[in-house]
């Protein structure tokens, strides 16, 4: 029996692990029932190259090494026509006499043959029998083949074994036989065999084929084949390894190339790292993946680079067309490119890249005059065509080919197209392209330029890039030719004001359709003077002059009932409605906007009929009628959705108001599906703005991880007020629930510059929310602060107070009120700024006046924002705890605990086990004698509180305290407040 010692040191080369194995579940346990005794011994793994199957045997030899498996791995390399006889065994035995040379010494010993596969001595690399094959003679091939399995098998018989072979691929053929061999007779249960190769490279004359089919015919192997990862795991991997959250469009992009390979995807995300960009495919990866090139012919290279350069997809007729070559040539060089796993049939009438990062490498591997070359080729290809290419296909191919007048002819018909399958995104990337042609376009193709810049405008608008649309007719505005007539800047203004006020620049929408009714008589009536009178109506209404907008939106419904055109009428009549809710008729405001949008629907005009339905959601939620809100704004995002426009102002905004809803309402679970964006290539406002909502919930429940974002939003502040204020919130929850008020603080007066900055304005309503949740980070600030800092903590809470109560008076136009949620949060601010002032002893509110302001604010909010009516119930369960009054806190805590449980609210359950108010059906559990007042009373001594400031904190008299402090000193049997204070920290007297 062979002496095996227990190895000190890991034997294999295996790369350790690291990445996260994402995936491979089951096949990780198909492989682990090898070393579990199943009676197959062996397993032939097999996978395209960078699919994960390294990664994959490294977890399985952790796991074998961790149960005590002895785990031997060789390599098979690539010389070419040289390779080594037996390399990868070399490299196992060797391996293994480097660590456990007693051990090799007696297998050698027995095994006589091996000695040619071991190094000559310690110190030497493994030596593979270079010269077996010259001279049969000096090395017996049986007595070698008998030799190697009966040095596994005895080595097997004191620990179990398993032989790792990768790379088979590369593998000559005298270790194929060897392998052959070992297949069939391996028998032992204690010893396995798992060997790897990659898929990919294994083209129909490959000498490994013929191998794998009368291996895998053996009882004893089985065939494991690694699929690429799905999107959701390529997800998983790419976030693990990311330092910081990246942006879904950043991820989305990654995940999509990648195409599940982990390799590809770590290179991509490294790539998007250190360059800036995922784009630009890394030098590396794009070497690597045209090696596969290399055994192909000239012929199928080039037929290659047409697939490449037609987009990675190509129809075997138009293949046919642009390539010229005859039927049999065309279908064998295919042929070649397929078996290679280059090329994959695609359907049953093309062919593709079988992976879409070969293509680009391809393509971007072509020399300049031959990429210019083959897409002349195909523009003619398409042009010719009797039944027409596709016009975003000859575009694409009239650009590359520098035909620029057929380029810009196609960009328009192919942006017509996509708005005509509702897919705006792609119509404003064709119409930018036309734009970009433009100049170079003689007339009379350039004649109706108005045309094009209103279109690709409303495109980018449509796709949710309001920014981008405003950038297009403004810079249409500010260079316009000699002879530009004025019904042409006037619709040019129309669309400037348009697109203004779905970016909040509702000053300068203001100003521009004011510029245009002078521009568009109204007599005699028209259709573009009626929309101007609308749109001017509604940038009247958006800056406060309701009784203006009154007027232009009475005018613009008689022109469009004089014109018989209804339609035109539908976005004034949404303008009436918010005057009508302005001044306090809800009820008629809400007609009036279903009336609205059910004629805009009829008529067609999506973008009244979508400002219609959100208007009525907004009424829903401005009187904290929320779930009659949530089915509002559910209705638009979901029209929008429908009609292709789920990313344009009105669709996103209340698909991002609804997630609010549902924040508020309490099914958070709910509000996560509806901000979640995952897979859907959002443009990055949307993105924000969706990220922005989405973290409420994250704050809400704690995850820490919810800052990375911030990093990514910030920048978005400096045009997006309200998305600066969706993300400043939590931000601010979660840093003070981390312990880091002053980093909170320094959000919120970041936030109040830029908004100040943006809306030239430091009043609005956000600032009260903002303020009360700011006063809240003062209040933690207080309770870890000595009693020197608590004086300019309540200065500081004053302000905060001040400001919010300002905005509160300041922060809307004349004559409007506040909504119910800005009056709870006005409410809450009022009781966190007494709050403050009890925690730092400065001018400390009377016990029923404190106690009044927190039961107003959990009244507030009981409109139906079941978390902050939770977190006020917490702040009041404290105060009447300090009152003495416990059943009363823990009526309120109970209230509160039941909430942040079902909403896992960990910060809130935080809170509660901080206040140590116990569920009202169990006692509280205590680990002295101390009563429930008595540890009141020791943690204010511990935070340093003097006998008058605990005095007024738990409102009783300095005397009680003295009383309460003597009782405490015995019961703990110390001589001093600070010997207490010492005691309760060392034996946590105070932990809930």
């Amino acid at each position: 029996m062979l002496g095996l010692s227990e190895p000190a040191t890991r034997i294999t080369c295996m790369p350790r692990r690291v990445t996260p194995l994402v995936g491979r579940t089951a096949e990780l346990a198909e492989l682990q029932q090898l070393l579990d005794g199943a009676p197959e011994r062996a397993a032939v793994v097999s996978g395209d190259a960078g699919v994960g199957k390294t990664r994959l045997l490294a977890e399985l030899i952790d796991r074998a090494e961790q149960a005590g498996v002895c785990c031997l791995v060789g390599h098979c390399l690539d010389f070419g026509d040289a390779n080594l006889p037996y390399l990868p065994f070399g490299e196992a035995f060797g391996r293994l006499a480097a660590v456990e040379p007693d051990l090799v010494e007696q297998l050698r010993s027995r095994f006589g043959p091996i000695g040619r596969l071991l190094p000559a001595d310690a110190g030497d690399q493994p030596r593979p029998a270079a010269d077996a094959d010259e001279d049969a003679g000096r090395l017996d091939r049986a007595a070698l083949y008998d030799a190697v399995l009966g040095a596994l098998e005895a080595a097997a018989e004191r620990r179990p074994v398993l032989l790792l072979i990768e790379d088979l691929h590369w593998a000559d053929q005298a270790s194929r036989d060897l392998l052959g061999f070992l297949l069939a007779r391996v028998r032992s249960p204690r010893l396995s065999l798992v060997l790897t190769y990659r898929s990919d490279d294994l083209h129909r004359r490959h000498p490994l084929r013929r191998a794998l089919a009368e291996w895998t015919r053996l009882s004893g192997v089985r065939r494991v084949q690694l699929a690429p990862l799905t999107a959701d795991e390529v997800r998983t991997l790419v976030a693990g390894l990311a330092p910081t959250e990246l942006g879904e469009g950043e991820l989305a992009r990654i995940v999509e190339r990648a195409a599940g390979n982990a390799f590809f995807a770590e290179e991509l995300l490294s790539a998007t790292q250190h360059a800036g960009s995922g784009d630009a495919l890394p030098a590396e990866l794009a070497d690597l993946l045209l090696i596969r090139l290399d055994r192909l012919s000239d012929q199928a290279r080039a037929l290659v680079r047409l697939v490449a350069v037609a987009g990675g997809r190509l129809p075997h007729e138009l293949l046919g067309e642009v390539s010229g070559w005859d039927p049999g040539k065309l279908e064998d060089t295919a042929r070649e490119a397929v078996e290679s796993h280059v090329l994959e049939a695609v359907g049953t009438a093309g062919y593709g890249f079988r992976h879409a990062l070969l293509s680009e490498a391809v393509y971007d591997d072509l020399l300049p005059g031959e990429r210019v070359r083959l897409h002349t080729a195909f523009a003619r290809a398409l042009a010719d065509r009797p039944a027409g290419g596709s016009a975003a296909e000859l575009a694409h191919h009239a650009r590359r080919a520098h035909d620029l007048p057929a380029a810009f002819r196609a960009s328009v018909q192919a942006g017509a197209e996509a708005m005509e399958l509702a897919a705006p995104q792609e119509a404003m990337q064709h119409y930018e392209a036309a734009l970009e042609l433009l100049p170079s376009v003689p007339p009379p193709a350039n004649r109706d330029w108005i045309r094009l810049i209103l279109a690709t405008a409303g495109a980018a608008g449509d796709a949710g890039h309001p920014f981008r649309s405003l950038a297009i007719v403004r810079d249409a505005l500010e260079r316009p030719p000699a002879d530009l007539e004025p019904e042409e800047r006037a619709r040019l203004l129309f669309a400037f004001g348009y697109h203004a006020l779905n970016v909040d620049s509702d000053a300068d929408a203001f100003t521009a359709t004011t510029a245009a009714l002078r521009l568009v008589p109204a007599e005699p009536p028209s259709v573009l003077r009626a929309r101007l009178d609308a749109l001017h109506a509604h940038a009247a209404v958006v800056i406060g002059r309701d009784v203006d907008g009154a007027r232009w939106a009475q005018e613009a419904i008689e022109m469009a009932v004089q014109l018989d055109r209804p339609e035109v009428a539908s976005d004034a009549r949404t303008t009436l409605g918010v005057i009508e809710r302005r001044a306090g008729d809800p009820t008629a405001a809400a007609d009036q906007f279903r009336s609205a949008a059910d004629q805009a629907q009829a008529a067609g005009e999506l973008g009244a009929e979508l400002r219609s339905r959100y208007s009525l959601g907004a009424l829903h939620y401005e009187l904290g009628e929320l779930p009659q809100a949530l089915a509002a704004f559910r209705a638009t995002a979901d029209r929008a959705q429908q009609t292709g426009r789920r990313w344009a102002s009105y669709g996103i905004e209340a698909r991002a108001l609804a997630g609010l809803v549902q924040f508020e309402l309490g099914d958070w679970d709910a509000s996560l599906a509806t901000t979640d964006i995952v897979g859907q290539h959002a443009p990055m406002v949307a993105e924000a703005l969706l990220t922005a909502v989405g973290l409420a919930v994250r704050a809400g429940r704690g995850e820490p991880s919810a800052l990375y974002v911030l990093p990514r939003l910030r920048p978005q502040w400096e045009r997006d007020g309200m998305l600066g204020v969706l993300t400043a919130g939590p931000t601010i929850d979660l840093l003070t629930a981390g312990g880091d008020s002053a980093a909170a603080l320094a959000v919120l007066d970041d936030l109040i510059g830029v908004q100040t900055a943006l809306w030239q304005s430091e009043w609005f309503l956000g600032r009260i929310r903002l303020s009360a949740l700011g006063l809240a980070a003062v209040a933690a600030q207080a309770l870890a602060s000595p009693a020197r800092d608590r004086p300019a903590l309540a200065e500081r809470a004053a302000g905060l107070a001040e400001a919010g109560r300002t905005s509160a008076s300041r922060g809307l136009p004349a004559g409007r009120r506040l909504g119910v949620e800005a009056l709870a949060w006005l409410s809450r601010l009022d009781a966190e700024a007494a709050r403050v002032r009890w925690l730092t002893g400065q001018d400390p509110p009377e016990l029923a006046e404190h106690v009044a302001l927190w039961q107003a604010s959990v009244d507030a909010f009981g409109y139906g924002h079941v978390y902050e009516q939770a977190r006020s119930r917490v702040r009041l369960a404290e105060v009447l705890r300090a009152a003495g009054r416990a059943a009363e806190a823990a009526a309120e805590a109970d209230l509160a605990r039941t909430l942040a449980r079902r909403l896992r609210a960990e910060p809130l359950l935080a809170e509660l086990r901080r206040l140590g108010t116990a569920p009202a059906d169990r006692p509280t559990e205590s680990k002295t004698e101390l009563t429930p007042r008595e540890r009141d009373v020791l943690a204010l001594l511990v935070d340093g509180r003097t006998n008058r400031q605990v005095a007024h904190q738990l409102y009783i008299s300095e005397k009680t305290v003295s009383v309460h402090v003597s009782n405490l000193l015995a019961k703990l049997g110390v001589r001093s407040r600070a010997e207490a204070a010492a005691l309760a920290h060392r034996d946590g007297l105070l932990d809930a």
